[in-house]
């Protein structure tokens, strides 16, 4: 017995709210196309290997007929007394009509060989029977579809050497179209499969394209947010020293002239290089982007400094070890003077620094 809501009768009551995991699911098929890919390939059994073979011998001879006019403009026809353009024409078209004819023969057969094992080992008249009608009549319209049915059944070089000229044309634009339409089907449940794959590909290509760009959307978001909450850009910055024209004017970090680094010290004792915030800042992560183009071993040991009023100044981080970029995080602190100092006698160089507050 199913309790109803109380007022309700069966046909009123509120559909089930579908799971989530069932939604997922659903999500995910429509990706990995799995249930579809078992479904085509359950629908279309797979080819035998005496299938495949005689579906090769089927499109062998489709190129053949195909290459057989260019055959034919490469022989030496003045070798021969006999042959004059209208022969060679004649022997041209034959012969690709024989070819196009074995082309609907073996595409028939491998599709016999589905299911009689038999199949293409020997010339059966039977095989022709197989043909569909309506591939028959899509590549010969009104009588021309039993004149058609009579090339196949009955063709050969020479029947089709003796046809008129205008009969031989058209029946070669028909053997064409029917041998082509024919290897079609032959290949229906790879190209089937095939279809479900790219599919596939194209939808998780779809997928990697809108992970790559969330990731990339994030990425920049965080970098710009950076940027914006980067306390030292714009902020005066002034050094122990100067060596000689080297390095940007505060508060610039980037110049053409000095691409390597914003500042460069003498060589001296405890060099160093400080940034004036404007006003008491919370302060808690310092970035420092370390010269890269030599000599990054002169910026070690590396001391954060930080100061409220410009005299007395706390340690907030030291890196003793080389680095190409430092991010020091320590616990928030009060500060309006930022300062970076080389603890012994050294130069100091740096091409970037950034300071952030915390993070909320």
């Amino acid at each position: 017995m199913t309790i109803a809501e109380p007022g309700l009768t069966n046909e009123q009551q509120p559909p089930a709210r579908e799971k989530s995991g069932s939604r997922a699911k659903r999500i995910l098929e429509w990706f990995w196309r799995g249930a579809e890919l078992r479904e085509k390939k359950r629908s279309l059994p797979e080819p035998t290997r005496r299938q495949a073979v005689l579906a090769q011998r089927a499109q062998s001879s489709l190129d053949l007929a195909l290459n057989t006019a260019e055959l034919a403009r490469s022989a030496d026809a003045d070798k021969s007394s006999f042959t004059n353009p209208e022969q060679a024409s004649c022997l041209e078209e034959a012969s690709a009509n024989e070819f196009y004819r074995q082309s609907c023969y073996w595409s028939l057969s491998a599709l016999q060989a589905q299911s009689d094992e038999h199949a293409g080992t020997s010339y059966s008249e039977a095989v022709w029977d197989m043909l569909d009608e309506r591939l028959l009549e899509s590549a010969a319209q009104g009588e021309r579809t039993e004149l058609l049915r009579t090339a196949l059944r009955s063709g050969s070089f020479v029947y089709f050497a003796e046809l008129p000229a205008s009969e031989r044309v058209a029946i070669t634009r028909e053997l064409r179209k029917l041998a082509e339409s024919l290897l079609f089907k032959v290949g229906e449940r790879t190209r089937v499969v095939q279809g479900v794959l790219l599919q596939r590909a194209f939808r998780l290509s779809l997928l990697f394209l809108m992970v790559l760009l969330v990731g990339a959307g994030l990425v920049w978001e965080r970098k710009t947010r950076e940027e914006r909450s980067d306390l030292a850009r714009g902020a005066p910055w002034r050094a122990s020293s100067k060596w000689e024209d080297a390095g940007c004017s505060s508060p610039d970090q980037q110049c053409d002239n000095s691409p390597a680094m914003f500042f460069h010290t003498k060589e001296e004792k405890d060099p160093w290089v400080e940034f004036d915030l404007g006003a008491l800042r919370q302060v808690a992560t310092v970035q420092v982007d370390n010269r890269v183009d030599c000599c990054m071993d002169r910026t070690i040991p590396l001391i954060v400094e930080v100061s409220d009023n410009h005299k007395r100044w706390r340690q907030v981080a030291r890196r003793d070890t080389e680095f190409k970029t430092w991010r020091a995080t320590f616990s928030p602190t009060s500060a309006r003077w930022v300062r970076l100092r080389i603890n012994r006698e050294s130069l100091l160089h740096l091409a970037r620094v950034r300071i952030f507050a915390p993070q909320h």
